[in-house]
């Protein structure tokens, strides 16, 4: 029996309620293949996994997608097109940092909201449109700051990293399935006193971001200020 998608079906009804195939355009086809990443994960999608999915043989959306290179490339395409919806809300009127902090938090938001995607991001070089976007708008904004160019590729090479790590760390699916339960990660950690007082006071993951955000930051500001003494 050919799967019909869950994330939304390629078969539209007509006015007297007859099935009507949708259009199979890009734009659909990718937004298909994330929600079935979002589902399935990394090794749930394939061109032939997607086909099934849309019901269709893979050679019908070839053109538009050729090979699963450009698949992936699809998907970060459309992530960072949901990072990019946000850009329009900075308000110019704040600190360049209050608006670097904005621009990174809606980066976390959207990626928190596709885990699976944590991997591709880390690990494949992509030239998408929407990326280029992202990157040109934050670099618009530091270089109206005064950093150099061999400044800016850094910055924003180093917190598009960090974010991504840490939410690796945070929402990143274990290699191998679950770890330690946490009643016997506890018992573990009382024998290890400096650590168990470290931890005693809970963590959270926003909290920990935006620290280290601000202190990378701190850096950041004290090189440009060095630069311009």
């Amino acid at each position: 029996m050919t799967r019909r998608p869950n994330s939304g079906n390629p078969l539209g009804a007509d006015a007297e309620g007859r099935p009507v195939r949708r259009a199979l355009t890009r734009e659909y086809i990718i937004r298909i293949a994330l929600a079935m990443l979002d589902r399935d994960g990394v090794e749930g999608l394939s061109m032939r996994k997607l086909g099934a999915e849309l019901g269709v043989n893979p050679m019908a959306f070839y053109h538009h997608l050729p090979n699963k290179s450009a698949l992936f490339d699809g998907v970060v395409e459309a992530v960072f097109g949901e990072v990019t919806v946000g850009l329009d809300t900075l308000n110019r009127e704040d600190s360049w940092r209050e608006q670097l902090v904005a621009l990174m938090c809606q980066f976390r938001t959207v990626l928190r909201q596709h885990p699976n995607v944590l991997l591709v991001l880390a690990t494949r070089p992509s030239y998408a449109p929407s990326l280029m976007a992202f990157g040109d708008r934050t670099i618009g904004l530091l270089r109206d700051v005064g950093f150099t160019e061999h400044d800016l590729l850094i910055m924003i090479s180093s917190l598009r990293s960090y974010t991504i790590g840490q939410l690796l760390v945070e929402v990143g699916q274990p290699v191998g399935g679950p770890t330690t339960a946490p009643d016997e990660a506890a018992a573990l950690i009382s024998h290890y006193p400096n650590l168990a007082k470290a931890v005693a006071g809970g963590y959270d993951p926003d909290a920990h971001y935006e620290l280290t955000l601000q202190a990378m930051l701190d850096g950041f500001e004290q090189r440009l200020r060095r630069s311009k003494s």
